[in-house]
């Protein structure tokens, strides 16, 4: 879902949308306090009393913050007041940095609810490295460019999907006369590097961290974000292919298609989202991103009305980031025809209002889609992807074919504290129409199906493929 985040600063000149995916990084990826103990930074001997004071005064800021927004105006229970108490001591009597953050953690921790945490100064930095796009084309000093700042970059494309499958980065996707499919890369192939950083590292470093996300969605959004690039730069990547033998190969980045949205204070986004016909009449819908609805929503109308007779249709939520929460009961609402229907409740507080819900109401359209509808999704379906799976299967309208999604559906907001660190906090708890929670476990699908080498080697998408055999079936 969207929320008030924090945008690192770019040093590059890429347009702020390919930083998203480290923002969603940094929303969860040092979750917990025993991850901030564990980080090493150099300390000085003892902290000077200024440095003392941020410490405090982030501590006050964290707890006032919980007090004040948390939607359960009992705190899930705990004792703020005598946490307070407990812990402000240990801040004030801290002599280094990790012992102060350690009981700021120690506070958010006595809620025992994701979405709560410190993210260390020193993590933004560790995570802007793994995920940032080195920009070797520097032409400040190229004569032919008479000024270099005055044109922003186009965002480019490079036309492939890399999924973590049993240890191993996998390319899923290869868009037909995409950069990637012009490289001659092929789905199926391992991935060992992007842009000469190997992927082990990668691997491993997902696989230390104790977080809100699991591994596969961790590792997917940093390599989401080394494969972007401007229109025109280069990309070189190292493979395993299918016969075992190693490959190198250089993409130059091509204009990204589809449209780029915007909403509220978040930087622009791309938005890709494609509608099409499969064999056998089956309606195709795919969309990356719940932004720019004056756009998506009329193309979706569209593509349900030239479907009305299809056999199925298949929407597919695999890669898609989330956005826009209203969205998801837009699209339902094409679907189903039974009146009184809800996509869940989302909870609030404030201090005008004090606790209070909203409803996600479904509203059926005067002439709906009754056929068979399959939904798509893996562990990067994320947030309102992931509400719009799980909504669908909660009132028997679609199946859900895939791997579990991600489990970040909490709104959440990051800002920075006085001392530096970051501070994550959800604002609103989340649960389904089937009264469940998605947050943490996320949607679980009705046939549990993952890539596999040897069909992408094969050129072909077993996920997509049994959504299309059960809606050709007669049960």
């Amino acid at each position: 879902m969207l929320s008030s985040i924090f945008f690192p600063q770019s040093t590059s000149r890429r347009p702020l949308w390919t930083w998203i995916p480290l923002l969603i990084i940094a929303l969860g990826v040092y979750s917990n306090s025993s991850t901030a103990q564990t980080q090493t930074q150099t300390q000085k001997p003892a902290l000077s009393p200024e440095r003392l004071q941020e410490h405090i005064e982030s501590f006050e800021y964290v707890w006032n913050s919980v007090k004040t927004k948390h939607w359960d105006p009992d705190l899930n229970g705990v004792d703020w007041d005598q946490a307070k108490i407990d812990l402000l001591p240990k801040v004030q009597n801290a002599t280094t940095d990790n012992q102060a953050r350690a009981a700021i953690n120690e506070l958010l921790g006595r809620l025992e609810q994701s979405h709560f945490s410190i993210i260390p100064s020193s993590s933004y930095k560790k995570l802007k490295e793994e995920s940032t796009v080195i920009d070797d084309s520097d032409d400040s000093d190229d004569p032919t460019n008479n000024n270099p700042q005055d044109a922003d970059p186009e965002p480019g494309y490079a036309g492939m999907n890399i999924r973590l499958v049993a240890d191993q980065f996998l390319v899923t996707k290869v868009v037909q006369d995409a950069p990637a499919s012009k490289a001659g890369i092929k789905t199926g192939w391992i991935v060992e590097s992007i842009r000469g950083r190997a992927m082990d590292s990668l691997l491993k470093i997902t696989k230390e961290i104790d977080g809100v996300m699991r591994p596969e969605t961790q590792a997917g959004l940093i390599i989401n974000a080394r494969l972007q690039g401007d229109t025109g730069d280069t990309l070189n990547m190292t493979f395993t292919d299918g016969d075992n033998q190693t490959q190198e190969r250089t993409l130059t980045f091509d204009k990204a298609p589809g449209i780029v949205g915007s909403f509220g204070e978040l930087p622009e986004m791309l938005i890709e989202v494609e509608a099409d016909t499969l064999q056998d009449g089956i309606g195709y819908f795919r969309l990356n991103m719940f932004m720019s609805p004056g756009t998506v929503l009329p193309t979706y109308q569209s593509f349900i009305k030239n479907h009305m007779d299809a056999p199925g249709i298949v929407i597919d939520m695999r890669g898609n980031y989330g956005g826009i929460i209203l969205m998801a009961p837009g699209m339902i609402n094409w679907l189903i025809s039974e009146k009184d229907l809800t996509l869940g409740t989302m909870k609030m507080r404030d201090q005008l209002r004090g606790s209070f819900e909203i409803p996600l109401m479904l509203n059926p359209r005067r002439k709906n889609y009754t056929g068979k509808i399959a939904v798509l999704i893996d562990e990067m379906s994320i947030s309102n992807a992931e509400i719009l799976a799980a909504g669908l299967k909660d009132i028997g309208r679609a199946k859900i074919f895939g791997t579990r999604t991600a489990g970040l559906v909490l709104p959440s907001t990051v800002e920075r504290l006085p001392n530096g660190d970051g501070f994550q906090y959800a604002f609103a708890s989340y649960t389904t129409g089937g009264g469940y929670i998605l947050e943490g476990i996320g949607a679980i699908p009705d046939v549990d199906i993952q890539y596999t080498r040897n069909g992408l080697l094969d050129g072909r998408d077993e996920v997509l493929d049994a959504a299309t055999d059960w809606i050709n079936c007669n049960d």
